[in-house]
This record gives C-alpha cells, sequence and structure tokens, in this order.
C-alpha cells in the first residue's frame, strides 16, 4: 500500500505512541520508512545563509540522535529503514524530506495545542498538513 513512510520524531514522549500508529499500519516488506528528527538552529544562526555552512563551533548531538533512531528503527525490521538527522524548521525539513523521498505517508505528533496557544506557538503539525505533497497521520498525545 505505502512505498514510503516519513516518520518525523522529537526525542519526547510523544515518539513511543507515533512509532506504536505506524506499527498499526502493517508495512508490507521493503517499505521505505524514513525516520526523522530536526534540530532547531541556535538563536544566533537563524539568519544564516542557508548556502552557507554552519560555523566549526556548532556542535550537533547527531551521534546520540542517530542511535536513538537506530534504536527505533528495529521496530521496522521488514523495511528499508533509512536515518535523517537534519537542522532547520521541522515543518520546512520534513517537508523537503517529504519530497526527496517521494513519500505516501507522513506520520507526527502533535502537542495538542488549541485556541489562541496553537497560533502563538505556531503549530508544526498543521503547517505540514497544509503544505504536505501526500497523506498526513497526526499522533494526539496521551497527556
Amino acid at each position: 500500500m505505502f512505498k514510503a513512510v516519513l516518520i518525523a520524531l522529537s526525542n519526547s514522549s510523544l515518539d513511543k505512541a507515533t512509532i506504536a500508529n505506524a506499527q498499526q499500519l502493517n508495512l508490507e516488506p521493503g517499505t521505505k520508512v524514513i525516520l526523522v528528527h530536526v534540530l532547531p538552529y541556535a538563536q544566533d544562526q537563524s539568519e544564516q545563509d542557508v548556502s552557507r555552512p554552519l560555523s566549526v563551533d556548532v556542535e550537533l548531538p547527531n551521534h546520540q540522535l542517530e542511535e536513538y533512531l537506530r534504536a527505533l528503527g528495529k521496530e521496522f525490521s521488514h523495511a528499508k529503514v533509512v536515518f535523517e538527522v537534519v537542522q532547520g524548521e521541522a515543518e520546512v525539513e520534513i517537508i523537503r524530506l517529504a519530497h526527496i523521498y517521494n513519500v505516501d505517508l507522513i506520520i507526527l505528533g502533535t502537542r495538542g495545542l488549541t485556541g489562541v496557544d496553537r497560533i502563538l506557538a505556531r503549530s508544526i503539525s498543521s503547517e505540514v498538513v497544509e503544505q504536505a505533497p501526500c497523506t498526513v497521520m497526526v499522533v494526539k498525545s496521551d497527556e
């Protein structure tokens, strides 16, 4: 059914529910599963030209995140799992990777913001739903 599924993770308690919902899809063997974590830009790097590399003093915890993603990837033993740790605005990077991998489905969690909080705090899930080139599954927090 799905040839490629992008799962956006945040290294939070919501990841477990997001992975559980993805597993309920019973993905076919060989389905490409892209596990994504987006690191925000540091405050002083936000206006940096994207065509220029980050300065050398910017340390990214990629190694720990890659290990975390690999552990979650073991839940999809029959799939072709790809790991992406990128830096930028979460909704922009999720949409960019969805295009690159030509995904059929994006799965991501939501913090459950409503009303004014949703407007002021910028809902990543709403932005992804609006801009996605495919179907989006939004997983609500149990909290």
